[in-house]
This record gives C-alpha cells, sequence and structure tokens, in this order.
C-alpha cells in the first residue's frame, strides 16, 4: 500500500467554468437590461429592447446551475487516509463543507453514481465507526474525468481488500 499517492482537484476547470456563466449572464442579461432601463432611445438600448431573447435563454442556464450546484472537490489518498472534501462554488458558504479524513482500515464499501442531466458524479463511502455503525457519505464531484473515477475506485478496491 505505500505505493499509493492520490490528489485531484478541479478548482481551476470550475473556475474557468463559472466565469464564462457569469460572463455570458452579464454581457446577455444585465448590460441589456441597463441598457434598456437608463438608455431606452439610444440605438443599442432600442436593439436590446427588442432582442430580449438572449437574456431569456441565459436566464434558464444560469439558474440550472444554481439549482443542480457546481462543486469543488479535493481527493486525497495516501498510504495511510482517505480525506475528501466537496462544497458548493456559488452558494458554498450557505452549507457546511462535506468533508471526511479516515484510516483506511474504516472505508468499508464505495460506489460512483452518475447524475441524470447534470455535470454532477456522486462518490459514496461507507465508513464503519469504532462503535461498529456503518455511515454512508456522500460526496458530488463535478467535473470529474472517467480517468480519476477509475483511478479512484482502483485505489479504493485495493484498500478494500485489504481490509477484508
Amino acid at each position: 500500500m505505500s505505493k499509493i499517492n492520490i490528489k485531484y482537484n478541479n478548482r481551476i476547470k470550475l473556475m474557468l467554468l463559472n466565469s464564462i456563466l457569469y460572463i455570458l449572464t452579464f454581457s446577455t442579461v444585465i448590460i441589456p437590461l441597463l441598457f434598456i432601463n437608463f438608455l431606452p432611445t439610444t440605438g443599442v438600448g432600442h436593439f436590446f429592447s427588442n432582442n430580449l431573447s438572449y437574456g431569456l435563454i441565459t436566464i434558464p442556464i444560469f439558474s440550472y446551475f444554481i439549482v443542480v450546484g457546481t462543486f469543488i472537490y479535493k481527493i486525497k489518498i495516501n498510504p495511510y487516509i482517505v480525506q475528501i472534501t466537496s462544497y458548493r462554488m456559488m452558494i458554498g458558504f450557505l452549507r457546511p463543507r462535506d468533508y471526511i479524513d479516515i484510516a483506511h482500515t474504516m472505508v468499508e464499501d464505495y460506489s460512483f453514481f452518475n447524475r441524470p442531466f447534470s455535470l454532477n458524479k456522486t462518490l459514496m463511502i461507507k465508513i464503519k465507526t469504532d462503535s461498529g455503525k456503518i455511515i454512508a457519505k456522500r460526496f458530488n464531484l463535478t467535473l470529474i474525468t472517467e480517468k480519476e473515477v477509475k483511478v479512484i475506485s482502483k485505489v479504493l478496491d485495493r484498500i478494500i481488500v485489504k481490509n477484508n
């Protein structure tokens, strides 16, 4: 087990995705509303008031990302511990972060779930506590690649086989 050393996160990918989303929303909703309300008689204000469809398309896209959520995750597995953190990027300050920091001996089982109509996958880890109780902890992972899922699965499989 000494060769295990995995570190994955999606911070840069998510910052890029959210930046594009904010720029799209700002340029197709906020700027046109400013021109329509404050400069309606100008050519630009008249253009935006006749072409509201751009903003009407962007609002559902932005709302979708707020409702479904984009999650920043950090996964670190070394020869002794499993650390996983996941939290919402846009409105993450409203909820506590999902976090575990456990020894390999506590890992009982795991599974990945695909979420329909979403960029998220869910990693569920079953943890055995000191009292023998099994707890399931779920982590939402946005934009995780199949390669990362395979590597994490392979390592978690090795940990579970070692525990049994």
